[in-house]
C-alpha cells in the first residue's frame, strides 16, 4: 500500500468547503500527481477539487464535473484518485453508499483511489488531528486505514490559523453547484491557492 500525503492545499480546501455548509453534506475530488508505475510507493494528493453541497447524487451533474476536473487533470499532470465527503449529520461519519459508489467510480480509472470521510466534530481551531477518516479499497469493498496520518504539523497549524482567525470568510470557496449556477464561478480555487501561498 503506497503512503497518502495530503499537500497544505488539499487539506485545507477539504475543511473550507465543510465549514462553508454545516448544514449540508459537501463531497470533492482530491487530484494526485499522475504517476505511471504500479508500484507506487507515494500516493501525493496536490489539490482538492469541491463537488457539490445540495444533492450529492445527481448522476448528470457528476458526469458533468468529472468530465470537466478530468480534463483540468491531463493539461496538468494529475489524476483524480481520491473522493471526500462530509454527511449532513454532526456525529454521522460512516462510509454510506454514495461516498461507496462514487468511490467505485473513481477506483475504476486509478486502482490506488481513497475515499476520506470527514469528521464534522473536528471542524474547529483545537482539533489537533486530521479531519477524516480514510478508507481503502479492499476486495469489492472499503477498509478503513487504521493510523494513517497524512499531514504534516504545518498543515495543521494552518488549518487551525483559518479557522481561528476567521480567514475563511474573506475568500468564499466554490464548488460545481456554484459553477452550474453561475459558470463565472471558477471551481479550481485559484484564489484559495493564493491565499494558502500567503498563509505558509
Amino acid at each position: 500500500m503506497a503512503e497518502i500525503i495530503v499537500s497544505i492545499q488539499a487539506y485545507c480546501k477539504i475543511l473550507l468547503h465543510a465549514v462553508k455548509h454545516p448544514h449540508c453534506s459537501v463531497n470533492g475530488v482530491l487530484l494526485a500527481e499522475d504517476s505511471k508505475s504500479k508500484d507506487r510507493k507515494v500516493l501525493k494528493f496536490v489539490d482538492c477539487i469541491p463537488l457539490f453541497h445540495l444533492t450529492l447524487s445527481l448522476a448528470p451533474m457528476l458526469e458533468a464535473a468529472l468530465l470537466q476536473i478530468d480534463a483540468y487533470c491531463k493539461s496538468r499532470g494529475y489524476v483524480i484518485a481520491g473522493y471526500y465527503q462530509a454527511n449532513e449529520n454532526l456525529r454521522d461519519k460512516e462510509l454510506n453508499n454514495v461516498a461507496k459508489t462514487i468511490g467505485r467510480r473513481i477506483q475504476e480509472n486509478c486502482p490506488d483511489s481513497h475515499i476520506f470521510m470527514v469528521d464534522n466534530e473536528r471542524l474547529h481551531p483545537e482539533s489537533v488531528s486530521e479531519l477524516y477518516r480514510i478508507y481503502s479499497p479492499k476486495e469489492n469493498s472499503w477498509k478503513q486505514e487504521e493510523n494513517k496520518e497524512t499531514v504534516t504539523e504545518e498543515t495543521l497549524r494552518t488549518a487551525a490559523m483559518l479557522l481561528s482567525s476567521q480567514s475563511f470568510r474573506e475568500v468564499d470557496v466554490v464548488d460545481f453547484d456554484n459553477h452550474f449556477n453561475d459558470i463565472t464561478q471558477d471551481w479550481r480555487n485559484l484564489q484559495i491557492n493564493q491565499m494558502l501561498e500567503k498563509c505558509t
